[in-house]
């Protein structure tokens, strides 16, 4: 674990593992605590992890502006630089899935394969969740950190998630609180995630591209991935069934398997393809 000294500001990394390097970025309000350890364990086996704290989290330095998603981008650009990494695979969740796409586009020759996971392109292309999931994460500023988590799982993971494993979900939301992500970040977080418009680049992204999701997800509906699936040339889709949005942390191996198959195979699919 360290700290860089390069990037435009401090970033908290971890780099673990051997082979190909692959970048991890976090989602909303997420540290890289957040990371379920059998999913990073697991691909570590094959790749080089690169986890980090987005600007303004966990402990990376926390500025009152500077969190647009082309500037967090170029914290990620920054980051590779100072660990030597000429190209990378990237994998972006939520959140994290459009600062990938603002790294791909804006240093595309810097990124080998991309998963996005989760997310959506921004924009009046992408589908919206339903108010009443909307209205939840306006509710949750002025919770603590823990009210807000437990305020958020019913749309975060699936029903079924929840009622049978209370236990790991509790565990998860305290090794995620450790290190809260303060409320003007948040803020700075959300307002980047309105301006946030990236579909009329998706049809130039040339980096081998797995679009995966939840099939239940509730809070950024699958119809995004489906959406960006078919803009990105050769795209994969992958829905999985019975999974929320937090897929990664209700199966996070068989989600580590998934893209640990999508990096060893061929490096351009012919055409869109779904699973």
């Amino acid at each position: 674990m360290a700290y860089s000294i390069t990037t435009p500001v401090g970033l908290y990394y971890n780099v673990t593992g051997a082979g190909s390097p692959l970048c991890l970025i976090g989602g909303y309000r997420q540290n890289s605590s957040a990371w379920p350890r059998p999913f990073i364990a697991r691909l570590a086996h094959r790749h080089t992890v690169i986890t980090f704290d987005n600007r303004g989290t966990g402990r990376s330095e926390k500025p009152t502006e500077g969190y647009a998603f082309a500037i967090q981008a170029r914290d990620v650009i920054g980051l590779l630089d100072e660990l030597r990494y000429p190209r990378a695979h990237l994998l972006g969740f939520s959140m994290g899935g459009a600062i990938a796409q603002e790294v791909v586009a804006a240093y595309p020759r810097r990124i080998d394969k991309l998963i996005l996971f989760g997310t959506f392109c921004g924009g009046i292309w992408s589908v919206t969740a339903p108010w009443s999931v909307v209205r939840l994460l306006h509710l949750t500023e002025g919770l603590s950190p823990e009210a807000a988590a437990r305020h958020l799982w019913p749309v975060t993971y699936s029903p079924e998630h929840l009622a049978t494993h209370a236990h790991t979900v509790e565990a998860q939301m305290r090794r995620e609180i450790v290190h809260s992500t303060p409320a003007h970040v948040a803020r700075k977080q959300m307002e980047a995630l309105r301006a946030f418009d990236r579909y009329h680049d998706l049809s130039r992204i040339r980096s081998p591209t797995l679009v995966a999701t939840g099939a239940d997800d509730g809070l950024v509906m699958p119809q995004n991935s489906a959406l960006m699936a078919r803009r990105i040339p050769g795209a994969r889709l992958v829905r999985v069934p019975g999974l929320g949005h937090r897929a990664i942390w209700e199966a996070p191996e068989e989600m580590a398997d998934l893209i640990l198959d999508f990096l060893a195979g061929p490096g351009r699919r012919g055409a869109a393809g779904e699973d």
